[in-house]
This record gives structure tokens, C-alpha cells and sequence, in this order.
């Protein structure tokens, strides 16, 4: 089946570079309107592609946001992972799981990279930043049947020990093992979850 042709004239958009085109497009406007603002059909446009092509090549708003920030690993797959089994062990799922991406041998350096890229560059902290309150958070709150507040404080939580550990280095995170990350903060985390008030289906 052929791929969808360009309806942009002036403007070659070929299996060659059509899908460098939409990526390069989508990190401008992520960067600039925020990850709810961007629709597939503008970022179609300002590549000048038609929107079947993005689709095509992406499956999703979602699937472009993760190409076009060069996540290694989907934040809201690990999110669905740590939210799949018991609620009384919610919180040592999260750690574990992002801990075990953030330190993982092929995985790591590129997430530790990302973060920073995400404190230094406001274009890409605009993204991101939208992204988790608009994907993130109310996927947390849906797959672990928690509240948007709760799910708020999880994620800030997890993402807020990434910075002081990887980031800052603070001494008494740094040093920490990732076994000893997750036995202090895999409790203390379902003490959030279990102050929650709202009843699962």
C-alpha cells in the first residue's frame, strides 16, 4: 500500500526525509505550544505532510511526543506497569520501576540525559512538562484507580528524587544503592496511596 503523498506544494516530503520532516516539526511545536496544544494535523502542515503520514509513521500524538523528545523508554508504559497488581504495593512498583529504567545499562545514561536536557532547555521542559500533567498524571490516576491529586504527588515524588539523585548528586541520595532507594521510598510512597480515599471498581 503507498504512503500518503505530500499535499504541501513546493515542498518535498519523500520516504526519504518525510519522516525527519514531522519529527523535526513536532519538537518545534512541542517545544513552542506544549503537548496538549500540538494537534498531529498541525504538526502535519508545518512539515508539509499529509496528517495520514504522521499517523502512518507514529500511531499517535503520544508515539510522536516520545520519538520527537527521544524517550528511551515510554513514561506512561512504565506508569501502566507499576499500576498493574495489588494497590497495597503501588509504591515500591514506582520506584522500581523508574529506578530500574533510570539506571539501567542501555537505558540510563539516555534517561539521565533527557532530564537534563529537560531542566536546561524550556522548550523541551514545556513539553515535557505538559505532557506529564495531560498523559502522566491522569494515566496514573486511571490505571491505579487514585485520585489526580494522588497521582500528582506520586509522580512528583518519583520525578523530584530523579533530580536530587542524578541531576543535583546530593550526597545522601547520590550514595544511596538503588536497593536502599526503593526500601525508603517504596513505603513512603504507598502511605500516599493509601491515604487516598478513592474506591477502585
Amino acid at each position: 500500500m503507498a504512503e500518503p503523498s505530500s499535499t504541501r506544494a513546493g515542498r518535498r516530503s519523500g520516504e526519504s526525509t518525510a519522516r525527519a520532516d514531522i519529527l523535526a516539526a513536532a519538537r518545534e511545536m512541542f517545544a513552542s505550544n506544549g503537548f496538549k496544544s500540538t494537534s498531529l494535523r498541525a504538526v502535519a502542515a508545518e512539515a508539509g505532510v499529509d496528517v495520514a503520514l504522521v499517523s502512518y509513521y507514529f500511531g499517535s500524538k503520544h508515539g510522536l511526543f516520545v520519538e520527537a523528545l527521544e524517550v528511551p523508554v515510554d513514561p506512561a508504559e512504565q506508569l501502566t506497569r507499576a499500576a498493574t497488581g495489588p494497590r497495597s504495593a503501588l509504591g515500591t512498583r514506582m520506584i522500581t520501576e523508574f529506578t530500574g529504567a533510570w539506571e539501567g545499562e542501555t537505558t540510563g545514561t539516555a534517561l539521565q540525559g533527557l532530564l537534563r536536557s529537560i531542566v536546561n532547555d524550556p522548550g523541551r521542559s514545556n513539553a515535557f512538562g505538559e505532557f506529564a500533567s495531560h498523559r502522566m498524571v491522569p494515566l496514573l490516576s486511571e490505571k491505579a484507580g487514585v485520585d489526580l491529586d494522588t497521582a500528582r504527588v506520586l509522580i512528583s515524588c518519583v520525578f523530584g528524587m530523579a533530580m536530587v539523585r542524578y541531576l543535583i548528586g546530593v550526597p545522601t541520595f547520590a550514595e544511596m544503592s538503588r536497593d536502599e532507594v526503593i526500601a525508603m521510598y517504596g513505603p513512603r510512597l504507598q502511605l500516599i496511596v493509601d491515604a487516598d480515599g478513592t474506591v477502585s471498581p
